[in-house]
């Protein structure tokens, strides 16, 4: 069996894993409280085992990080096996109902953290990375958010009342359900919305798009290659720069759709398809 130990994941670049001993295989790494502003915080760390670096698994139970608990050294028996291994500790932030009212989280890397239902009103998040984080039901009255990454974060059921977020800052992945903005409005994005967004942020693959109702969407530059758009109304849709290479335009509805040439999307299958001009495809 041959192992490669790696850096923790998770932004935590002083863990690291320690042969303990060889047989039987005994692997250890200590957690210890990261700085965060005014806060430290430990990360929940987990030992993980892979054959090919791609598909990781978990080994044994997790362990469990906080707010200000004490270093601790971490040591896992490894079961033997014929089979080579690469081993690795991945690390994150898990802080539900935390309360962190009033802290200084200036720069704080927060990424991926789950912070549910945590108190941080009036705290200072200026520059955090909160990329991917789970705010859901946070307070985050009077929070100063200046300059933080918010990307894909979900603020369902959050409150940001009176919260600083520079207006120039715009995250389409961001989920708003419920959500209550600095200026005290409610925000809840449609499901037409969040499929715009997904479909302008990675095309959607997993979503069937046959037989959905786009009239009068923005699809400008969208790609859409080879997907199946079978009866789909695209009822004057802006279709500028979309990319439609090999889609399957069946019994489609292009009436008064903008930007749409045939021409300009190689492969692209036809088959009683109403054209911008009203006039239908064989």
């Amino acid at each position: 069996m041959v192992t490669l130990f790696s850096a923790a994941l998770g932004q935590a670049a002083d863990l690291r894993l320690t042969v303990e001993r060889a047989d039987p295989l005994e692997l250890s790494w200590e957690t210890a409280p990261t700085a965060h502003g005014s806060v430290y915080i430990t990360r929940v760390t987990q030992l993980e085992a892979s054959t090919n670096l791609i598909h990781w698994q978990p080994l044994g139970q997790a362990q469990p990080g906080g707010l200000r608990p004490k270093p601790v050294k971490v040591i896992r028996t490894i079961e033997p096996t014929a089979r080579f291994r690469y081993y690795r500790v991945r690390s994150h932030v898990f802080l539900p109902n935390a309360i962190l009212a009033n802290h200084n989280l200036v720069a704080a890397d927060l990424r991926g953290a789950n912070l549910r239902d945590a108190n941080l009103a009036n705290a200072d998040l200026a520059l955090a990375k909160l990329d991917g984080a789970d705010l859901t039901g946070v307070n985050l009255t009077g929070a100063n958010l200046s300059e933080a990454v918010l990307g894909n974060v979900n603020f369902t059921d959050a409150d940001l009342t009176g919260a600083t977020i520079a207006p120039w800052h715009h995250f389409p992945e961001t989920v708003y359900h419920n959500t209550t903005l600095p200026d005290g409005t409610v925000k809840t994005d449609s499901p037409e919305r969040r499929l715009l967004i997904r479909l302008y942020v990675d095309s959607a693959p997993e979503v069937d798009l046959a037989g959905r109702d786009f009239s009068g969407w923005d699809l400008r530059g969208v790609e859409l290659q080879n997907r199946n758009l079978a009866k789909c109304n695209f009822t004057g849709a802006d279709l500028r720069n979309i990319k439609l290479a090999g889609a399957n335009l069946t019994q489609v509805n292009l009436r008064g759709a903008t930007g749409f040439d045939p021409a300009e999307h190689e492969g692209v299958i036809l088959h009683r398809t109403t054209l911008p001009d009203g006039t239908i495809s064989d």
